[in-house]
């Protein structure tokens, strides 16, 4: 059907943000879990982006237990307790095999001792292999 077809010659881009929300556990927690925060992949206004993501990858500190979660499923995200800031890499598979992976990198923030922190990056990715039902879709 016209709806499972490619749309030729046409570029779709598919807004994403990444980043993560952070708190600080207070003084009673263990000098090695101060922090508990949770690294995601989303759409801009909580889009379903399973329409067009296969799984996402989260490599963490070699530090972590199970330092590599891959997801396949929504909520893309990744929630830990630690104690201070590392880069984590995000590995974004589309479900087209023609789109090649997105990959970001993301530094985590050490809290202070007070409340949380929340940090938020917007990226835009072009899909060129995108069929006409999922564009819609995601829209």
């Amino acid at each position: 059907t016209a709806s499972r077809r490619s749309v030729e010659k046409t570029t779709a881009c598919l807004p994403f943000v990444y980043g993560s929300v952070e708190f600080y556990r207070g003084k009673k927690a263990d000098d090695l879990q101060t922090q508990q925060w949770t690294i995601y992949v989303r759409g801009p206004n909580n889009e379903d982006l399973s329409l067009v993501i296969s799984k996402v990858i989260f490599q963490l500190h070699p530090s972590f237990a199970q330092p590599i979660r891959e997801l396949t499923a929504p909520p893309f995200e990744v929630t830990e307790r630690g104690w201070g800031e590392f880069e984590a890499q995000i590995r974004i598979i589309w479900k087209d095999p023609f789109e090649k992976a997105t990959v970001v990198c993301y530094r985590t923030k050490r809290m202070q001792p007070v409340g949380q922190f929340v940090s938020v990056c917007l990226q835009t990715v072009s899909l060129t292999h995108l069929t006409l039902s999922t564009i819609v879709r995601v829209q």
